[in-house]
């Protein structure tokens, strides 16, 4: 009999562990959100769109390069060669070259997980609030303590503080990983209005990023929007500012960094991320955590140091794990 396995999140690497594992286990993922996505989520207002998470990524192992192959050969997932600079409030502008191919999904960064989730079994807009362990299954229920059914395994995809209070871990076992919080700014500004340029990383300032999301392949052009992220230095010191006073500050600095006019922002959207980047992982991290004896395990970016590709390889070595496990058994 395979055994029943319950997945919290489904972002990338709640989807990978998913694929690897539907033809071994019963799988159930459960999504607290309305959507898939996660930190490569989608934001839509009318006809406007923001990827106001990942606004793209690059692929350097192997196994990343053969998921994304069909998905590059089918045009969910293209190469993105934007027109790149570096600002500054000091120093003049200068373009930014880039080494490696960078990616996006299209029509919008959560396409690639949509298409990844087909045959999926996904439950959404359910948050997993407590699990309890009885005659050797795992009991799970939700944020108003209803039953979400009986499981042999529990592994958790989420953020490292959500799955760090929900799994019931030493605490030396999430010792060396970390994560830091950002905002994200979503602005609609005509496109007439906006630099030549596509996207810009900046430094001395509280934004770290800036990027005409419109312009990205398989959006509308038509409908301009702006991304800014900040910095998560910054965004750690204002996490608990009043929202409008940073939305204000943001996109002033904004405004200052790239010369658009302030009666040019026609909208300004905020949207704080508290569990946005991962800290660098020290050493050679196996890349997930596990208590095989309790089955219960835990992936995601924050076990290999942020980008989006660590997600999916910590997945994917997680399952490559519970598969010889299982084998072996």
């Amino acid at each position: 009999m395979k055994p029943n396995i319950a997945i919290i999140g489904a972002g990338l690497a709640g989807l990978t562990l998913a694929r690897e594992l539907n033809e071994h286990a019963d799988i159930t993922l459960f999504e607290k959100a309305r959507g898939l996505g996660g930190r490569m989520s989608t934001r839509r207002r009318g006809e406007h769109r923001w990827d106001h998470g990942a606004q793209f990524f690059t692929a350097r192992s192997h196994t990343f390069k053969a998921l994304l192959k069909p998905y590059i050969e089918s045009s969910v997932v293209v190469e993105w060669q934007p027109n790149i600079t570096t600002l500054s409030p000091e120093q003049p502008p200068y373009k930014r070259p880039w080494f490696e191919p960078h990616y996006v999904a299209t029509p919008g960064m959560n396409s690639l997980l949509k298409t990844m989730s087909t045959g999926l079994n996904i439950t959404l807009q359910t948050r997993v609030e407590k699990l309890r362990q009885e005659a050797g299954k795992w009991q799970l229920f939700d944020d108003k303590s209803e039953p979400l059914g009986e499981f042999d395994w529990v592994i958790s995809s989420a953020p490292l503080p959500q799955t760090e209070v929900l799994l019931p871990f030493k605490s030396a076992d999430w010792a060396g990983f970390g994560m830091q919080p950002c905002y994200a700014l979503m602005l609609k500004v005509e496109d007439g209005e906006l630099p030549v340029w596509d996207a810009a990383r900046v430094n001395d300032s509280p934004l770290g990023w800036i990027a005409f999301n419109h312009r990205l392949p398989g959006r509308n052009r038509n409908f301009g929007t702006v991304v800014t992220h900040s910095t998560s230095s910054w965004a750690e010191t204002h996490l608990e500012d009043d929202q409008d006073s940073v939305r204000e500050q943001l996109t002033a600095e904004f405004c200052m960094l790239t010369g658009v006019k302030a009666t040019s922002v026609l909208e300004a959207h905020l949207h704080r991320w508290r569990y946005a980047l991962a800290t660098e992982v020290e050493g050679e991290p196996v890349g997930y955590v596990l208590d095989a004896k309790r089955k219960l395990a835990a992936c995601g970016d924050w076990c290999l140091g942020g980008r989006v590709e660590s997600a999916f390889t910590s997945a994917h070595q997680l399952a490559a794990r519970l598969r010889a496990d299982a084998c072996n058994a």
